[in-house]
């Protein structure tokens, strides 16, 4: 089910190969930082090929590709890759780190891939449906990030894992339980810190953490044949209520397997009320 290792290193070979043809044809070199931009380039291009494959469909919008340079801190998605949607200028920006070519990172690619999606199915051009969607669009990018760490190859793919079964992250080697309970308990570790509500960017990125918790659960709760094992602690969400409030059960009521456009408008019309909420009873800044 996984990619061939082998064969994606052959494919990488190519490229630094073409690259130093390119410098020799011309006679000139081929800088340092733009032969890492062609390198993550051509990722890209051979990813988003499987991914529409993956999704069995044959639009996406094209983006601006912006390779981030300072990596002290990458720890988490944001820094390895991130997407942006301006909705005015309906234009999408993906920032990603030139060591997204390095290992089984194609899951990540994936996780942003599905917000561009998203937009372009959902939102394109309407401001209050982009932000309504939010939720939604982590809920989905993670269902979709996790099938294609269990190297699913189509989204179609009728499944069966263990919870138990190793899995390869940027990180390295865990199971499917530890790699969702981590990134959990993660979002619980920002929630606990004081100055967490302070304003509304980490306000927002906990709640997308928040929504691609409950994706990776519905993966699990879909297609892990010892779910029911580990219900419990997977569908324990008393930290997070604790501060978002009874609202937010409401919003997890939906969010059960794959959803429907009809879901999807319910859950939106519920998110921006929410969203206003909670900025004015935590009093949250902008």
């Amino acid at each position: 089910m996984r990619g061939n290792l082998t064969t994606k290193a052959g494919y990488y070979v190519k490229i630094q190969r073409s690259l130093l043809l390119y410098a020799n044809m011309y006679g000139k070199e081929v800088s340092f930082m733009n032969r890492e931009k062609l390198l993550v380039e051509s990722y890209l291009t051979q990813s988003l090929t499987s991914y529409k494959k993956f999704m069995d469909i044959e639009k996406m919008p094209s983006y601006e590709l912006i390779l981030i340079e300072d990596e002290s801190n990458q720890t988490n998605f944001n820094v390895i890759a991130s997407h942006n949607y301006d909705v005015v200028s309906d234009k999408h920006t993906l920032k990603v780190s030139k060591d997204i070519v390095k290992g089984n990172q194609d899951y990540i690619i994936f996780h942003e891939f599905t917000h561009m999606y998203d937009v372009i199915t959902y939102s394109a051009k309407d401001l209050r449906l982009y932000a309504a969607n939010r939720g939604f669009t982590e809920y989905h990018a993670a269902q979709i990030e996790l099938l294609k760490l269990l190297g699913v190859d189509s989204i179609d793919d009728k499944i069966s894992f263990s919870l138990t079964q190793p899995i390869e992250t940027f990180t390295g080697n865990t199971t499917v339980l530890e790699y969702v309970l981590e990134c959990r308990n993660g979002t619980r570790q920002h929630i606990s810190n004081e100055n967490f509500a302070d304003n509304i960017y980490p306000l927002n990125n906990v709640l997308g953490m928040i929504f691609n918790h409950l994706g990776r659960v519905s993966i699990c709760q879909l297609y892990a044949n010892d779910f029911e094992l580990y219900r419990d602690e997977l569908k324990n969400m008393e930290c997070e209520t604790a501060f978002l409030g009874n609202d937010f059960l409401e919003m997890t009521s939906l969010a059960n397997g794959f959803l429907d456009e009809t879901t999807v408008r319910i859950l939106g019309e519920l998110y921006i009320p929410f969203m206003f909420d909670l900025i004015e009873i935590h009093k949250i800044k902008f």
